[in-house]
């Protein structure tokens, strides 16, 4: 049977068992009826049949998770053949949302020592702390070797590293940075916990994380329900605020703050969105003279310390 081409989970933050009963299922083809060659041509773009695994809630840390998922093979191939995320936003908008989340960071951070950040693209985040922060070295760990030329310009002149492992660790002293930041990277991993738990010896003991994620909590995902774009197939979990809690407690952090973080999109981007979201399919939309919102959607964002160091 096709599903069993895929892996079983348990709660990737508290180990507990899935439930029997899902609470996000897709009205469109179920992404476990198919096996994976089926599932590529699914796996990019927004502009497609909404298919995806079912959700359910952890019992245990409220965690919403799919309890079937892709392996780590299969998603090497996946991400392997992926298109830049967001590319037909444009730059100047993904410039100034990036710009909010550093303003939050600099309310936290003296923006000195060691800076370690996971997946920072061509570096629309980056260029802020290089530009703004005193930082002394830079760990930039980002696999797509197309951007690149643009991200090792964006820290020309710092000392930096560019590594293409997306998560080796090892290759940072232990308590080398002050400051780690990971931009809508935590909704896809596999072992979040692992990963931050490896992350945190990597940290000196007042360092600042700052983590970008969907928030399936806020009231887009209830007011869109099942077609709300992030129940994807790239996602095998989705954090709320008390889940997001629960996973930088497990692994060893305190949260100092969350909040709502606001995006910066063209209007005709929005509604082509929400059209869709609706099953709407349209082939073009007006482009309201390139009109640029500001709007919370959906998104939140987490600073938080090591355990212990709370202020």
């Amino acid at each position: 049977m096709p599903e069993s081409t895929f892996s079983s989970r348990v709660c990737p933050i508290c180990g507990t068992k899935a439930p029997s009963q899902a609470e996000v299922v897709t009205n469109g083809t179920a992404a476990e009826s198919l096996g994976f060659d089926a599932l590529v041509p699914y796996w990019n773009g927004f502009f497609k049949e909404k298919v995806f695994f079912p959700y359910a809630r952890c019992s245990g840390c409220g965690l919403l998770f799919a309890p079937t998922f892709f392996d780590r093979q299969q998603l090497e191939k996946l991400y392997a053949q992926m298109p830049p995320n967001m590319s037909d936003v444009p730059t100047e908008a993904l410039r100034r949302t990036q710009r909010g989340y550093f303003d939050v960071l600099k309310e936290s951070s003296a923006l000195r020592g060691g800076y370690i950040e996971v997946g920072p693209d061509v570096g629309l985040f980056t260029e802020n702390c290089a530009s703004e922060g005193h930082f002394d070295e830079f760990w930039l760990f980002e696999p797509n070797q197309d951007v690149l030329p643009a991200l090792r310009k964006v820290v020309a002149g710092h000392k930096h590293h560019v590594i293409s492992d997306m998560f080796g660790f090892s290759q940072v002293p232990d308590q080398a940075a002050s400051v780690a930041v990971i931009i809508h990277v935590m909704d896809h991993l596999l072992d979040p916990v692992a990963t931050l738990r490896e992350l945190r010896q990597k940290l000196v003991p007042d360092a600042r994380i700052l983590l970008v994620t969907h928030d399936e909590s806020s009231l887009l995902r209830h007011v869109i329900g099942r077609r709300w774009p992030p129940f994807c197939l790239q996602h095998p979990q989705i954090y709320s605020p008390d889940s997001m809690r629960a996973l930088l407690r497990t692994a060893g952090y305190d949260v100092i703050e969350q909040r709502k973080t606001v995006n910066h999109f063209r209007a005709s981007f929005l509604l082509r969105h929400l059209l869709w979201a609706f099953g709407l399919k349209v082939p073009s939309v007006p482009g309201f003279g390139g009109l640029t919102l500001g709007l919370k959607l959906g998104n939140m964002l987490t600073v938080a310390t090591p355990a212990g160091r709370a202020q």
